[in-house]
C-alpha cells in the first residue's frame, strides 16, 4: 500500500475497491479476452457488485484492494506510519497520556497533595499550616524554575472550544470519512484522501480519550495559568524535588514512582565510642510492591547487605503494608530514615555488619574510610 501511495500513476475506484491499470503481455491479453467473452461471469462471489476487470475509456483495470479493509487494518499493515500519525494527532491537541491523566492519576495526586505536605512546609515559623491544593502548586512554582514553554502550552491546554466542536461532530454521528467517488484518481489524490481517512479513524478511536481530555481542560480552565503550567511540567518530566522531598517516575512503568526523602550527613559510633561520618543519601519507597524503604544511591551501612544502590534497609520488626497510601508512604520513609540514623546499636553490633572490625572469619563491609 505504501508503494502504491508513493507511486505516480492513475488508478480507478469502483464500489469501494481500488483497480490498478492492467499491463498487457500476450498471455495476459489472452486471459482478459477470455474473461470478457459474452456470458462469462465477471463478478466476485463475495462481492456481487464488484467486477474483477473493468474497462474504462478503452483501458482495462484489475481489482486490487478493498479500501475499507485497508483502512480498518492500517494500524497493522503499516504500524510505523499509523503510530507516527497518531502521535502527531495527540500532540496537536495536547493529548499525551501523562498530561491527560495527571489530574486523574490517584498515585501522583497522593504523592503531590498528601505525602509531600507532610515533609514540605511553606512556613518555617511556629504556625505550620497544612498546605492545601493551591498552596502546594504555588509552592512548587516558587521553588522550581518552570521553563517558559510550559506557560505557553498551558494557554493552549486550557482552550476547550476546539475539543467541544470535535466531540460534538462525533456525537452527532457524522460519517467518519467520505469514501472517494467512483472514477479515475491520481495516486496523489488517493494519498491525500487516505491520510484524511486515517486521521478520521484515529479521531473516532480516540473519542473516549477526547471526552476525558475535555473534562480535564474544563478543570484547567478554572485554574490559574501558572498552576496549569506547573502540572504540565510535572507530567512531562515525571520528577520533582523540593526541600529534600521528591519523586521520580520509574523508567518504563507508567504511573509508577519512587518517592524519596533526603537525609544529610550523620554520625554513628562503634563499640569503642569512635565516630563514623556517613554521607547524605535518599531513602525511598516505590509505589508498587514490595513497600519497603530502600536507599537509592550506592551506599554502605550496617543495615545494608552490600555496597551498592537500590538496597532495602534491614529492619527486624518492620511489616510492609499491602497497598500504597499516603499514610503508609509517610510511615515507611520515616522508619527508613530513623533506622539509618538511630537504629544501629554499638553494644549489640546489630545489622549485617559491625562498624568496628571484629575477629570473625566472615567477609564484611569495612567502614574505616568513614572514621572521623
Amino acid at each position: 500500500m505504501r508503494q502504491l501511495l508513493n507511486s505516480d500513476m492513475e488508478i480507478l475506484v469502483e464500489s469501494d475497491f481500488i483497480y490498478l491499470p492492467l499491463l498487457f503481455d500476450p498471455a495476459i491479453e489472452k486471459e482478459v479476452l477470455t474473461l470478457l467473452r459474452p456470458g462469462r461471469p465477471m463478478e466476485n462471489p463475495g462481492h456481487p457488485e464488484s467486477k474483477t476487470i473493468i474497462t474504462h475509456k478503452d483501458r482495462q483495470f484489475v481489482k486490487a484492494l478493498s479500501i475499507t479493509s485497508v483502512l480498518e487494518n492500517y494500524e497493522v499493515i503499516n504500524a510505523y506510519d499509523y503510530k507516527n500519525r497518531r502521535k502527531e494527532f495527540l500532540k496537536k491537541y495536547q493529548l499525551t497520556r501523562e498530561v491527560d491523566d495527571i489530574l486523574l492519576d490517584d498515585t501522583l495526586k497522593t504523592i503531590l497533595f498528601r505525602v509531600m505536605p507532610y515533609f514540605v512546609r511553606k512556613n518555617r515559623g511556629l504556625q505550620r499550616k497544612k498546605l492545601q491544593y493551591e498552596d502546594i502548586l504555588d509552592l512548587i512554582g516558587e521553588k522550581i524554575d518552570i521553563p517558559e514553554k510550559y506557560y505557553k502550552e498551558a494557554k493552549t491546554f486550557r482552550h476547550v472550544e476546539h475539543l467541544r466542536a470535535v466531540l460534538k461532530g462525533l456525537e452527532n454521528q457524522k460519517p467518519i470519512f467520505k469514501p472517494p467517488a467512483n472514477g479515475l484518481l491520481s495516486t496523489h489524490q488517493l494519498r491525500d484522501w487516505f491520510h484524511e481517512a486515517v486521521h478520521a479513524k484515529i479521531l473516532a478511536k480516540e473519542h473516549d480519550r477526547l471526552t476525558k481530555a475535555l473534562q480535564i481542560r474544563l478543570q484547567f480552565s478554572q485554574a490559574k495559568p501558572e498552576h496549569a503550567a506547573t502540572l504540565l511540567y510535572i507530567a512531562d518530566t515525571g520528577s520533582m524535588e523540593i526541600d529534600g522531598f521528591g519523586f521520580t517516575r520509574k523508567n518504563g512503568y507508567r504511573g509508577e514512582y519512587f518517592v524519596y526523602k533526603r537525609m544529610g550527613e550523620y554520625v554513628l559510633k562503634d563499640y569503642y565510642a569512635r565516630s563514623y561520618l556517613f554521607p547524605a543519601c535518599r531513602v525511598a519507597v516505590s509505589t508498587y510492591t514490595p513497600f519497603r524503604p530502600f536507599v537509592m544511591e550506592k551506599y554502605k551501612h550496617p543495615f545494608l547487605l552490600r555496597h551498592k544502590s537500590g538496597q532495602d534497609i534491614c529492619m527486624k520488626h518492620f511489616a510492609p503494608p499491602d497497598e500504597f497510601t499516603a499514610e503508609n508512604a509517610i510511615r515507611i520513609l520515616e522508619e527508613g530514615l530513623t533506622a539509618l540514623r538511630y537504629g544501629y546499636d554499638a553494644r549489640r553490633r546489630n545489622g549485617y555488619h559491625s562498624l568496628d572490625r571484629t575477629w570473625v572469619h566472615i567477609p564484611t563491609i569495612d567502614f574505616e574510610d568513614y572514621r572521623i
